[in-house]
């Protein structure tokens, strides 16, 4: 199952708790939570946000960084964190503002790439040394000018992180990461080369398709995915 999936199964929360999907994007993975819960979505990105209230009227989105939740303390439930980590400026704020807004004892459902074996092949960081100067950046994500990097990490990197606000509980791997090489061939043609982000846009859903598809596949440590689940202290 993909992670977003997956996530929303490990949830243990009771039904109608206060679940908030950081980084939600335009509400792909907060569908998940509305049949349920009481969902919440914040991200950085007015589009999306604009898109994901169009989309889900019966939730709840807010727009800004993933360090400044505009909820009180100890509001939420459960919070998903997923592929988001990676993009910010500093994980410290977030993983901070984060243990600010979940009760202790609360669920974070987080994910973010691997140090696998294929982690030098990330799409995102090559087309950043491939490209031509002065080329698009790779990704419209409002944080890449800020940090123009796609982390990777280990389960050590993860603990370090969450540690002593959370208890890391679980961990699980995912997918191998060949589908990056498919989304930096259409990077390089269709954001650099041809210079036509419109049908990149259309083309990536076959990465996509492909990223999906390879998140079904459990891995060990070599995986291109890690998935923890913790709790708030």
């Amino acid at each position: 199952m993909s992670r977003w999936a997956r996530a929303r199964r490990l949830l243990r929360v009771a039904p109608g708790s206060r679940v908030l999907d950081l980084g939600c994007a335009f509400g792909f993975g907060t569908r998940l939570l509305v049949p349920e819960y009481h969902a919440f979505g914040h991200d950085l990105s007015a589009p999306y946000i604009d898109r994901a209230r169009r989309a889900l009227p019966r939730a709840i989105f807010t727009r800004g960084p993933a360090d400044r939740i505009p909820h009180p303390d100890g509001f939420f439930d459960a919070v998903l964190l997923l592929d988001v980590l990676e993009h910010v400026p500093e994980e410290g704020p977030v993983v901070a503002e984060i243990a600010r807004v979940l009760r202790p004892g609360g669920q974070l459902i987080l994910s973010v790439p691997n140090k696998g074996l294929l982690a030098p092949l990330d799409s995102l960081n090559l087309y950043r040394r491939l490209a031509r100067s002065g080329a698009p950046p790779p990704t419209d994500d409002p944080s890449w000018p800020v940090s123009p990097v796609h982390r990777h990490y280990c389960l050590r990197d993860v603990q370090s992180l969450l540690e002593p606000r959370f208890a890391v509980r679980r961990a699980w791997y995912s997918g191998l990461g060949i589908a990056e090489t498919v989304n930096l061939a259409l990077l390089l043609a269709f954001r650099d080369r041809l210079n036509l982000p419109r049908i990149y846009g259309i083309a990536q859903y076959l990465y996509f398709a492909l990223y999906l598809l390879e998140d079904l596949l459990p891995m060990g440590p070599a995986g291109y995915h890690l998935m923890v689940e913790a709790t708030r202290n």
